[in-house]
This record gives structure tokens, sequence and C-alpha cells, in this order.
């Protein structure tokens, strides 16, 4: 079971993210107007927004939750990866983040209750292979559409997120978790989880386009999306970074880490650009680590909550992006600038029993 719960969110995140470097050649695919595949990216966390609070109530056998949730994960991404159209192609990614919801909140509430004595530790390397999941997910995607097309390469990464799905289906042990209890008062926590993935889209969502108006190919582009990887270092060594600078210290330094790499790509040339975004990957992750943390410690009903708002900054960001392709780099840099501090400002508060 431990096993298992780690390796579905790295499956999950690579299945779900490898539509990022593909939204321009989508477009194409479906003859839509630019910016138009971004529904793509905010419906499915706009479903896991809606379902996330609502999966501790499942008083069922934990892998009929986690296992049922990345079956219908795999074949909702099958039926989005043959979509005749773009239409239909949006219902099925929405479905797919739908059933995804039954994922990380629980997760994280879980990993106090696997690993008792290392939970911080263990919420870092989750979120460590979440990260691995969705940038080996981006940069596969560039890379085999540009060798075998958008539709192949999308189902080629959809269906190994139903290897752990069977396995966790075996499982018969009940939810092992107290009735979750919810709180608005966390609302700072709430809030840092909303701008963590609210500037992750926000920012990944307009590279392509940048990168391609560069002279950038699909699979360069993939490439760039490596950068995801630079968040492992700091999500595994969560547990060390709360030892030495404790929780809100490790959270300000995350954000200061991303506001230096937005300053970074300002300059329009992929020598700042790609470095500025490893570092805004890098500090993001590392938040998000800490930040799932401390929901997990709270609770089912605080981490179901805190993984719906983090998905809803992704929605935002999905709707958000479009008209900044046309309003300029600076606007769009200093929108994210904006998020991040405020975030850094309430890192205090969000920690805070």
């Amino acid at each position: 079971m431990p096993l298992a719960v780690l390796l579905s969110g790295t499956l999950l995140y690579a299945a779900l993210y490898s539509t990022v470097p593909l939204l321009p050649g989508l477009e194409r695919l479906f003859g839509a107007p630019p910016g138009s595949a971004g529904l793509g990216i905010s419906l499915p966390f706009l479903a896991l927004v809606l379902l996330s609070p609502l999966v501790p109530r499942l008083r069922l056998p934990v892998g009929r939750v986690l296992g049922g949730g990345l079956l219908l994960v795999g074949l909702f991404g099958v039926a989005a990866a043959l979509a005749p159209g773009l239409e239909a192609w949006l219902v099925a990614r929405a479905l797919q983040g739908a059933a995804a919801a039954a994922v990380p909140g629980l997760s994280l509430a879980l990993l106090p209750r696997l690993f008792p004595n290392r939970a911080p530790e263990m919420a870092g390397l989750w979120v460590a292979g979440n990260v691995l999941g969705g940038g080996l997910g981006r940069a596969l995607g560039g890379f085999l559409a540009d060798a075998f097309g958008e539709r192949l390469a999308l189902l080629l990464l959809t269906l190994p997120v139903m290897l752990p799905a069977f396995w966790l289906l075996r499982e018969r042990g009940t939810l092992a978790l107290s009735a979750p209890r919810y709180s608005l008062s966390a609302w700072p926590l709430y809030w840092v989880g909303f701008s963590l993935l609210f500037v992750n889209f926000f920012v990944a969502n307009l590279l392509p386009y940048r990168l391609e108006a560069l002279g950038l190919s699909q699979a360069q582009i993939g490439g760039v999306m490596l950068a995801y990887l630079a968040g492992i270092p700091g999500s595994a060594l969560t547990g060390r970074l709360v030892a030495r600078f404790g929780e809100a210290g490790a959270l300000r330094l995350a954000f200061a880490v991303v506001a230096a790499g937005l300053l970074l790509q300002l300059p329009d040339r992929p020598g700042f650009i790609v470095p500025g975004f490893v570092l805004v990957m890098a500090g993001l992750f590392t938040a998000q680590g800490l930040g799932g943390a401390v929901s997990g410690r709270r609770g089912s009903g605080v981490s179901g909550t805190y993984v719906a708002a983090f998905y809803l900054g992704g929605t935002a960001a999905g709707l958000a992006y479009p008209p900044f392709l046309h309003l300029g780099v600076g606007l769009g840099l200093g929108l994210a600038g904006l998020v991040t501090a405020s975030a850094a400002v309430l890192a205090g508060r969000a920690v805070r029993e």
C-alpha cells in the first residue's frame, strides 16, 4: 500500500500534464483558435476542485477509492486521445479530472498514517514523485508528439496510470481515517495552495507559445519542460528544510526562489527564459511539499480543501492566461509575481495550527 500510494501520484500527473506542451498542436489538430485548448487544462482541475473535499467522506476500502479513481483516469484518457474534435476532448479531460479527485487529498491524509514517524519527509517525497511524473509527462508529450503525433502521444502517456490501479483495487482494508473536519480558519494555507498551481500553470501555459514564437520545435519545448524535474531536490528535502529554517522560513525561502525565477524570465531570450523557468519550478514544488505536509497533518477535511484550493488555482490560471498571449510578457510575469508575493506574506499564518 505505501509504495502504491507514492507511485500513483507519479503516474497520475504524467497523464494529466502531458497535454501542456501539446496545446498549440492540439489547436491545429482540431482546427481551433489559439488559446481555446486551455480549457483542457482548466476543466480537469475544476472537477478536482469540486470533488476533492467530498472524497474523505467516502467510507469505502481505501484501495477501491484510489484504484477506482486511477482506473477511470486511464480510461477517460484513452477517450481523450481518440476524441474526434475539441468538444469531445474537453469532455473527456473534464471526466479525467473528476476521477483524479480520488487521489491527491486522500493520499496526503493517508501519509501520516502510513508513515507516522516520517510524515513531512514522505509528503515531500510524494510531491517529488508528482514532480517527476509531471516533468516527464510534459517532456515526453513533446517528444512523442513530434515523432508520432498528438493522439498517440496522449495515449502512450495515459495507459501507465492504470497499472497501480489494479494493484490498489486488490486492497481490502477500510479507510483508516477519522471523520473529516473542515476549517475556514485555515484560509491562509488554502491561499498558499491556490497560489502554487496558479503560478505554475499560468507561467507554463504561456511558455509554449512564447518559445514557439522564438523558433523552438515541439520536441525542444518538451525538453524545456524537463525543468519540472528541478522541483525534485527541494520537495524531497522538505524535512531537512523544516528542521533548519522552520516551516514558515522554508516556505518564504521557496517563494523567494520563485520570485527570482520570474524576474530572470523577463528578457525575450531562451538563455534567460529556461533558467528562470527552472528556478520557478524549483521554488514552487518545494513550497508544495511544505504545504502538503501541513495540510495532511490537519486531517482529511483540511487536506481535501487544500487540494481543492490548489486545483482552483490551476483552473483560474487556465482561464486567465489566454488574454496575456496578446498583452505581453511583462504583464503576465508581473501578475505571477504579485500572487507569489501575497503567498509569501501569508506563509507564517499558513503553517500555524
